[in-house]
């Protein structure tokens, strides 16, 4: 899976991506955002803001400005991560709207209400517009991770469980390999016709880049067993052998997806060790 990033500059105006669905991108690019988080307008008349974002003034004001006349019902995230939830609050005050999450009060955000799996939200006007989204809990890359399925498109609004022009990062503790795998085996049980990701453009091909994306982390574990096959490793003396030719300002993302794969497989007593100091070792017959 490609960590080069290719996506559409962000713009201040909504870009129309459907008959429901309209993006806009914060200003806060960078190695883990690409080109900004995604924030989706979802219906007309009465809409649903999907993860406003940081708490940037521009980005709110343009958000306020793109819904107009429109009486923006919610605002929900897919997760409280600072490139995705801090603009929460100033954009409920400014347009009267609920702030709707998986749990309660995390950094700058304090939810309205709290949803979970299965909840539906129905909202649009009489005349057109009219929306049904389904709240998932996919966790794995943060643990209160919600995905919405927008059921009049066969859509996904998937947060961070899937991207476009890059993988995940799985940073434990809230980050767990073996939930996220779990989630991205679940969506092909989903009837996807696309993905909206929060980071890059929208997937037209949602059964193949879901597959690619099980290929990549199922490959990744197979490095890291490969890589303790010798004996015992550090994982920094892992990361090189996995990643060779990563640049140094990634090791650090690298180490910490080294470090959640290296948790899975002691969940499932597979490899021992403790954290990423320490030496971590094969068990049993994989040894052999």
């Amino acid at each position: 899976m490609s960590n080069l990033w290719s996506v559409t500059p962000g713009s201040p105006a909504p870009i129309v991506l459907s008959p429901l669905v309209r993006r806009m991108r914060a200003p806060n690019p960078s190695a883990m955002t690409g080109s900004g988080t995604n924030t989706y307008l979802v219906g007309t008349g009465e809409v649903a803001v999907i993860d406003p974002g940081p708490e940037d003034p521009a980005h709110i004001a343009a958000i306020v400005e793109a819904t107009g006349r429109e009486q923006v019902r919610w605002v929900l995230l897919t997760h409280t991560h600072s490139d995705h939830a801090p603009a929460a609050p100033r954009l409920a005050r400014e347009t009267g709207a609920q702030i709707l999450a998986y749990s309660g009060r995390q950094g700058m955000v304090t939810p309205h209400r709290t949803i979970g799996e299965g909840e539906l939200l129905k909202g649009g006007q009489p005349s057109g517009g009219r929306f049904t989204l389904e709240a998932l809990h996919t966790p794995g890359h943060a643990s209160n991770h919600l995905s919405f399925f927008l059921k009049e498109e066969h859509a996904l609004f998937s947060g961070d469980l899937i991207m476009s022009g890059s993988t995940i990062v799985i940073a434990p503790p809230d980050g767990d390999m073996a939930a996220y795998l779990r989630s991205l085996a679940r969506l092909k049980r989903l009837p996807l016709a696309r993905i909206y990701p929060a980071h890059g453009d929208v997937i037209d091909t949602p059964e193949a880049v879901i597959d690619e994306y099980i290929r990549h982390r199922l490959g990744r574990e197979r490095q890291v067993l490969a890589a303790l096959r010798d004996g015992p490793r550090r994982i920094a003396d892992m990361v090189p052998r996995i990643y060779p030719g990563l640049p140094g300002a990634l090791g650090p993302m690298a180490a910490m997806s080294v470090y959640a794969h290296l948790l899975k497989l002691k969940t499932e007593g597979k490899v021992t060790g403790t954290d990423h100091e320490s030496d971590w070792r094969l068990i049993g017959e994989l040894t052999q």
